[in-house]
């Protein structure tokens, strides 16, 4: 460790009066460089003394200024006149301002009102004009589903008269051949009723005792062939000759005449009914 100089052992004290020594022999310096020179004696004569001059103040010598030393400036004092002018205006600005933020903020509201009336109006234009847009849609779907079903009912009408025409022209055609067959039938049975007249009636031998023209009703059932299967009396003429002679020349036709047509011979299979008189010659098959 170096050894400390006799400067360093010189305290803070020591050094200000040193410093405040030094100010002061430099303050001196400067008012003696400022006295004048003396000037020559000039003498008056004067028949009373002058008064005396008055003496000179002493020159003083400024103290030096104390070490700085920061300090808080104290408040100026405000007079009670200016403090209450100051408050009121200072009221009034605050009431001014409260005013202006309540005028700005109900401007704020009336435009936020404002905003959201003319948000409601626009949403409930946007909502009307969906519901006619919908409403429209629904029209032109109910229309195009009429002209639809109108078209399909027209079509269907058309075609059920197209089809019932063709169901009639099958119906008359059906009922044409129908009458035609049994036109048909009718006529082969006949034919064949002639036939089997005439058949029985070349084995009729007519009793010589035979009084008036009795009727003998007789059921003939016959096999698909013509054969003569059963006879059955259904009402007697009341001469039993001539029944017992019918009867006879019933077996002897036997097999009869039948139609070549199956349906119209079906009709004799089912049973003929023949109906005999000695003077009419006739015989009748139901």
């Amino acid at each position: 460790m170096t050894r400390a100089g006799p400067l360093q052992h010189v305290s803070a004290g020591g050094m200000s009066l040193l410093a405040h020594g030094l100010l002061l022999v430099l303050l001196f310096i400067g008012v003696s460089w400022q006295t004048l020179p003396p000037r020559p004696v000039e003498a008056e004569l004067w028949n009373a003394l002058p008064a005396a001059p008055a003496p000179r103040p002493p020159v003083a010598i400024p103290a030096p200024p104390p070490p700085q030393v920061e300090s808080t400036p104290k408040p100026a004092e405000i007079k009670p006149d200016i403090a209450l002018e100051r408050a009121e205006k200072k009221r009034i600005a605050q009431e001014a301002q409260h005013q202006e933020a309540a005028r700005l903020a109900q401007e704020a509201q009336h435009q936020e009102a404002a905003r959201l009336a003319q948000e409601a109006q626009h949403q409930e234009a946007a909502r009307l004009a969906q519901e006619q847009a919908a409403a429209q849609a629904t029209r032109l779907e109910q229309l195009r589903r009429t002209k639809e079903r109108r078209l399909l009912e027209q079509e269907l009408t058309s075609q059920a008269r197209e089809e019932l025409d063709s169901e009639d022209s099958q119906l008359r055609g059906a009922l044409q051949k129908q009458q035609n067959l049994a036109g048909r039938k009718a006529s082969l049975i006949r034919e064949a009723q002639e036939r089997i007249r005439s058949r029985i009636q070349s084995y009729v031998i007519l009793p010589r005792n035979l009084v008036g023209n009795p009727e003998a009703v007789y059921l003939v059932i016959l096999l698909p062939n013509g054969e003569v299967l059963r006879i059955v009396q259904r009402r007697s003429s009341g001469q039993a000759p001539y029944d017992q002679e019918v009867e006879r020349a019933i077996r002897k036709a036997s097999p009869l005449p039948l139609p070549s047509d199956h349906d119209a011979a079906a009709a004799f299979r089912e049973g003929l009914i023949l109906r005999f008189r000695p003077k009419e010659d006739t015989v009748a098959g139901d």
